[in-house]
């Protein structure tokens, strides 16, 4: 559906989707369906950075996500709360590395 009618117009791609709503259908593109998004495993180089941002730019996924091309804001959240839960701190946590 993406394909023919781009990604935009969500509510009418929902219509062709039983039990679907646009929003649903956005996030599922933007998040894990669009063929741009990265889904390797992290490097450190990756992790740094996302340090280095963070410091910077705070909790701001979706401004982060814009310095890490292929890396969507929710997986930047999410790497980052899962790499802080493993580690007492996000620095200790690429100094393991």
């Amino acid at each position: 559906m993406v394909v023919e009618h781009g990604a935009k117009g969500w509510n009418f791609i929902a219509s062709k989707l039983p039990g679907r709503v646009g929003k649903q259908c956005r996030e599922r593109w933007h998040n894990h369906l669009d063929p741009s998004i990265v889904k390797n495993k992290w490097t450190l180089e990756e992790d740094k950075k996302l340090m280095s941002l963070f410091l910077q730019f705070g909790k701001k996924w979706s401004l982060i996500a814009k310095h890490m091309p292929g890396r969507t804001d929710n997986t930047i959240k999410n790497r980052f709360n899962s790499a802080l839960k493993m580690h007492n701190s996000f620095q200790e946590y690429i100094d393991y590395k």
